[in-house]
């Protein structure tokens, strides 16, 4: 009785070659779910925090009151952003459980600025119009027209948020 080989060396070789390109695929299926999960964070971090900037920007509660009892979009009104906690106005703006900083011509706010740890963080910035207490039609117009003045300055917001 003769006794053959088993396997052949090609056929370890392939077996080899197959495993490798397999463990190959596998790792690569992995990256490619990891990515997309950050590009969901990312994303979900973006559109949450374009989505409080302009309920900052437009809302009554924060925004600068003209003379005929109207508020203006697109403003910011000292006073009001200055005498709310951190944690109230992360509330009214839609940012539960985000941590939050907010500048003005890239001066920090003190009452607005925690600390921002962590690779996911979203910064976006807005021009707008700052105010201290109310603005008047006319320090409106002067400063749509040429320079601003009294109450109302052309600024920059920026808001920091991170999850």
């Amino acid at each position: 009785m003769n006794r053959g080989q088993i396997f052949s060396i090609d056929f370890l070789i392939a077996m080899i070659l197959m495993i490798f390109f397999l463990g190959l695929l596998l790792s690569l299926g992995e990256l490619q779910g990891y990515e997309r999960k950050e590009e969901r964070i990312r994303y979900e971090l973006a559109s949450k925090t374009e989505a409080a900037l302009i309920s900052l920007i437009n809302s009554p509660q924060f925004s600068c009151e003209l003379d005929n009892n109207s508020f203006l979009a697109y403003s910011l009104d000292f006073n009001k952003i200055d005498n709310i906690s951190t944690k109230n106005l992360k509330e009214a703006i839609g940012l539960d459980g985000y941590n939050l900083s907010l500048s003005i011509n890239y001066n920090q706010f003190p009452k607005h600025d925690e600390i921002l740890t962590g690779k996911n963080i979203y910064v976006t910035d807005v021009k707008i119009l700052y105010c201290n207490k109310g603005v008047s039609f006319y320090d409106l117009n002067n400063c749509m027209n040429s320079t601003c003045t009294g109450n109302v300055e052309n600024q920059t917001l920026q808001m920091k948020v991170i999850k």
